[in-house]
């Protein structure tokens, strides 16, 4: 009997110490490592995007640095968009501002006096203003000056890379 008693313990002892060794086997299983490795690929290609995005930054900002230094020697340095005094630059010469306008009214003899080739300065001078301009392209500015009398009478005028290019007027008195 008791050498049953000493198998049925060995036995159960064996038993006991095989269900333990199984409990507290490795700890890392095969499919926690494929987990880990498949985590570990998606980590490395978020880095490489990161990496590279600031990358593309540093580019960029090279790029928007470089243009800026261009702008300032063409002389047009401030806020993005505008030249110098508020006015939209454009390129081949002044065209003069492309916004609401100042409201001056002309007469048919301010008119005469504007020649083909003049600047925008000078057309300025002698009408008193930009007048209300019409419409804007690359380095063209079409403006719209009222006559004086009251009748409807206006001057069309255009000019093309700082250039009076061409003037129309109906009814100026």
């Amino acid at each position: 009997m008791n050498l049953l008693k000493k198998k049925v313990l060995g036995g159960t002892g064996l038993a006991l110490s095989m269900l333990l060794l199984s409990a507290c086997g490795s700890e890392s299983t095969p499919a926690a490592s494929v987990d880990t490795s498949a985590l570990q690929e998606k980590i490395a290609g978020l880095e490489k995007k990161l990496t590279e995005q600031g990358i593309k930054s540093d580019e960029q900002a090279q790029k928007i640095a470089a243009l800026e230094k261009k702008l300032n020697e063409f002389g047009t340095a401030g806020v993005a968009g505008q030249g110098i005094g508020g006015k939209t630059p454009t390129a081949g010469g002044n065209n003069g501002s492309a916004g609401k306008g100042d409201g001056v009214l002309i007469t048919f003899a301010q008119y005469e006096k504007l020649e083909v080739g003049m600047t925008v300065e000078e057309v300025i001078s002698i009408l008193g203003g930009e007048g209300e301009a019409l419409s804007e392209a690359e380095n063209m500015v079409v403006y719209n000056y009222k006559g004086t009398a009251g009748n409807g009478g206006n001057a069309v005028i255009a000019f093309q890379g700082g250039k009076l290019l061409t003037k129309a007027q109906s009814g100026l008195e």
